[in-house]
């Protein structure tokens, strides 16, 4: 049957170990309960054997399922000629090679006299082997091949009928040498088209890996295998499968169209179309020698995937060493898709190290679009996310206070636990300083210590010190149950360090330097702190008083005795601060009240009491050392929720309504004696109408006597429980003047300014909000605080941010920011930050980028200034991310996510 594919069932151990076996694929003979043969030819029985023709039974063994139901193929086949019957005693013939053709052989041209069929038993019992080989793919044409191999004894082998098909029989009667080796050559194409069989690389992200199910191991470490054809040698015990061969054992998968099996040490030599998979790893390559038992092996001319990574490759060569070790010779690894190799690592020779996550590449080089980016004699790099020693990309920049800026980190992977990086900078408009990070992580703390020192600054102004640099150390940790502490440590040399020496485009304007120390325990609804804090003054600003120490209590017991809930607030505090009053204070703040809740809405009426004593150094002459206060507090907050059925364009959705009502009272008491530590005044806003005093910190305690009325209006998804709409609006009523102020005059108006607020989901892409402060008793200019935003992101990526916000007396500015692509891969990126109380912009940047599925590339241009009256700065940053690999220049991508709303990196 030209063309017909066979999967012989016959079993190799078996073939190997019993002599004088001749094999033609479409036959297999089985001995049956009477004693004698059944012969079945493509799994159909053709005629039963007498049990006398039979001269040592033989134990049975598998069979395909068609003929263990004793059922015939529904395959039409020629019928043999009928069994004859066969010589009463032969002897055992001398060891010979039997070949089984994958296609028929071509017929002689003279007819060929058909060997009288025998039977014989066995010269020698069969060694026992110890794993078992079963087909893994089915095919619709032919019975399965079920080949096994296990530790009994093999049964007697039968010859073949002495008339098989004529396509086979000079096959069956021919003994042929085994074939010389195939010369090496390149990698089919068929072999490459099944190293991406499904693994979608349009996924685009080289650091998660392929999702695909991993090869799962066979059971009781059985080795399955199918072929088109079988050739066996019984002396040196070598069978070769040839046609669409496939062999499986444990987590490895081999295919080829010829593979050669030596069972004494158990190896395998392939060619032709070879595939070869393990757990991570994907090879096709055109010759192999494995030993899969021990997972190890060699391939020539192969291309190579690395699952865990989204990478691939090709080298002359690899040597598999064991599961987690591989050595290739003139090798290159991308993660660019089939293809595509815009970025290519090439190498003499690669080691790869699962067990370590590290490869390693002697004479490497790397090249982007056919250009050298650099050479390395020898470079190492991770294969997963562990981390390792070594050189990492400089990164350049280019901005007027610094010149040529060149970053180039150095990484000391010290401990698994503990890192380092020492970073040398050259500026050349600065000089060089040297930069360093150190990071631990502990069981139960934490911590990062930064420094970075410039010896001399070739830059710096007459007047200042050339020695500048900056510290910075951050930790925190939970050393016990219930027990936490926190450091927050920072200092720079000078007051124009963060306008001249911030890192990249993350220039910071801050104009102090905390410096903090808590330790906390938190109890069963109460809690405690110890803290120690300061700052440092950069720039022209007044210095807050430090707190020296400072510990609070806090308490907030719900459900006690008839529904009441308990509060407390205490804290001691030592304030000090150079040339002014300081001292301590002692604040205590207890209160009770009892929530009431019902599905239709709430009411809580909340009484406190607030005690406050000082004790101070450096008073202001004619006032006391030792000043108190001691105010009580009353207020009651409830409110209503009613619900309605409606729709909001177009889709189901549940509208309420929310009146809201809060009243407050608290005595008036003469608080200008006090000092003024820690205290200023809230900014008004929707949420700040409900606060029991409109001072933070404990020096002042606003007079009230006052009602709020509120109004909110939601609009909710009946399908996602979300919030389409909401709209809320409020002003305070007062009922007398508020004498208890920080600076100025007794605020005599009956009522506060109207503050509303809007937010809506204007689609499934936009989303927009505006607040206003209105003041009703001021006809000249009633508009004390406004903004408007506007944001748009959809599933392409194109964002757009517009925001407006004018706050009295303080600032008026517009912020728009953007990210709108210009093709499939490339996108405009922009933002333009401008003062209109100033005429000035603070900052603007525009630039372009292109993110390809391996790699991308950002150039910003950026102009900005740390405030309207000081020169801005001009800065051009580049970046270059090879995906998988490393990145080069600045970290632009983190810049971005901080000046354009909705922008992320990662868009994988």
């Amino acid at each position: 049957m030209p063309g017909k594919r066979r999967i012989l069932p016959i079993a190799i151990s078996t073939l190997l170990l019993a002599p004088g076996v001749k094999a033609a694929p479409q036959w297999d003979c089985r001995p049956n309960p009477a004693g004698g043969w059944d012969c079945f030819k493509e799994g159909v029985l053709v005629a039963p054997e007498p049990a006398a023709a039979v001269t040592a039974p033989a134990p049975a063994r598998e069979t395909p399922a068609a003929v263990e139901a004793e059922q015939p193929s529904t395959i039409p086949e020629q019928q043999p000629a009928p069994l004859q019957e066969p010589a009463a005693e032969t002897p055992p013939p001398a060891p010979e090679v039997v070949s089984t053709p994958a296609e028929p052989a071509a017929p002689a041209e003279q007819p060929v006299p058909a060997a009288e069929p025998r039977v014989e038993a066995p010269d020698e019992v069969a060694a026992p082997v110890e794993r078992q080989v079963q087909q893994t793919r089915p095919e619709p044409e032919a019975e399965p091949a079920q080949v096994t191999r296990q530790a009994t004894p093999g049964p007697a082998a039968a010859e073949q009928p002495a008339e098989p098909a004529e396509e086979d029989r000079t096959a069956a009667d021919t003994t042929t040498p085994e074939p010389e080796p195939a010369p090496v050559l390149p990698v089919p194409a068929e072999g490459v088209a099944r190293l991406d069989q499904g693994l979608n690389w349009e996924q685009c992200s080289p650091d998660k890996g392929f999702d695909v199910p991993p090869l799962s191991p066979l059971p009781d470490n059985l080795t399955h295998a199918s072929a088109d054809g079988l050739e066996f040698q019984r002396d040196n015990e070598i069978a070769i499968l040839t046609g669409d061969v496939v062999m499986r054992e444990g987590d490895q998968l081999v295919e080829a169209q010829r593979i050669s099996y030596d069972k004494t040490s158990d190896t395998l030599q392939a060619d032709k179309g070879i595939y070869f998979e393990q757990p991570g790893l994907r090879i096709a390559g055109s010759r192999a020698t494995l030993q899969l038992e021990e997972h190890s092996g060699e391939i020539e001319n192969l291309e190579y995937r690395l699952l865990d990574k989204t990478a691939r490759g090709s080298a002359s060569s690899v040597q598999i060493l064991d599961s987690d070790r591989s050595h290739f010779q003139q090798a290159n690894y991308t993660t660019c898709r089939p293809g595509n190799s815009d970025w290519l690592l090439q190498a003499g020779e690669l080691d790869v190290d699962k067990a370590s996550g590290v490869g390693t590449a002697k004479d490497a080089k790397l090249t982007f679009k056919g250009v050298p980016l650099f050479y390395m004699p020898t470079i190492t790099f991770p294969v997963d996310d562990r981390r390792k020693s070594g050189l990492l990309i400089p990164s350049v920049g280019i901005s007027d206070k610094t010149g040529l800026d060149i970053e180039i980190p150095y990484y000391f992977n010290i401990a698994p636990n503990m890192d380092a990086t020492l970073t040398p900078r050259i500026m050349t408009e600065r000089g060089i300083m040297l930069g360093g990070e150190f990071r631990y992580l502990q069981p139960t703390h934490q911590g990062v210590l930064k420094a970075e020192l410039l010896p001399s600054d070739s830059d710096a102004a007459p007047d200042k010190d050339e020695n500048r640099g900056s510290l910075s150390f951050k930790a925190h940790g939970a050393p016990a149950p219930r027990w936490h502490f926190d450091l927050d440590y920072n200092q720079v040399s000078d007051d124009d360090y963060f306008d001249d020496f911030g890192q990249s485009l993350a220039v910071s304007s801050a104009t102090t330097q905390e410096r903090r120390g808590d330790i906390r325990y938190n109890g069963e609804g109460w809690s405690a702190r110890l803290r120690l804090h300061d700052y440092q003054i950069v720039g022209d600003g007044a210095k807050p008083y430090a707190k020296l120490p400072q510990l609070l209590v806090e308490l907030n017991r719900p459900n006690q005795a008839y529904g009441l809930t308990y509060h407390l607030r205490a804290e001691y505090v030592y304030f000090d601060k150079s040339d002014a009053v300081h001292g301590s204070r002692v604040d205590l703040h207890p209160g009770v009240s009892l929530p009431i809740r019902r599905p239709w809405g709430y009411l809580t009426p909340k009484l406190s009491l607030r005690h406050t004593s000082y004790s101070l150094e450096e008073q202001t002459a004619g006032l006391s050392d030792s000043p108190d206060r001691t105010l009580p507090t009353l207020s009651l907050d409830g409110g209503l929720f009613y619900e309605r059925s409606t729709s909001w364009f177009g889709s189901a959705t549940t509208q309420t309504l929310e009146p809201r009502l809060f009243y407050l009272y608290t005595s008036d008491d003469d608080q200008s004696s006090l000092p003024n530590f820690d205290t200023s005044e809230y900014g008004f806003s929707f949420q700040n109408l409900f606060r029991e005093n409109r001072f933070s910190g404990a020096d002042r305690v606003g007079d009230a006597n006052q009602l709020t009325l509120a109004l909110t209006s939601r609009q909710i998804s009946d399908l996602s429980g979300e919030e389409l709409f909401r709209a809320s609006i409020g002003q305070i009523y007062y009922f007398r003047d508020r004498e208890v102020q920080l600076s100025g005059a007794t605020q005599t108006d009956d009522s506060s300014a109207l503050v509303a607020e809007v937010a809506a989901k204007l689609g499934d892409d936009w989303r927009a909000r505006a607040g206003l402060q209105w003041n009703p008793h001021d006809d000249d200019d009633p508009v004390e605080k406004s903004a408007v935003s506007l944001h748009y992101n959809d599933d392409r990526e194109r964002i757009f941010n517009f925001a407006y916000r004018f706050d009295d007396n303080l600032l008026e500015h517009t912020d728009i920011s953007a990210r709108w692509p210009m093709g499939s891969n490339t996108h405009l990126v922009g933002r333009w930050n401008y003062s209109l109380r100033d005429n000035a912009t603070m900052e603007a940047f525009g630039g372009i980028e292109y993110d390809s599925c391996c790699w991308n590339t950002r150039l910003v241009l950026r102009q900005h200034r740390t405030s309207a009256t000081v020169e801005p700065d001009l800065g051009i940053f580049l970046q270059l991310e090879l995906k998988g690999l490393t990145s080069f220049g600045d970290k632009i991508d983190d810049f971005l996510e901080r000046g354009i709303l909705g922008y992320q990196a990662d868009n994988e």
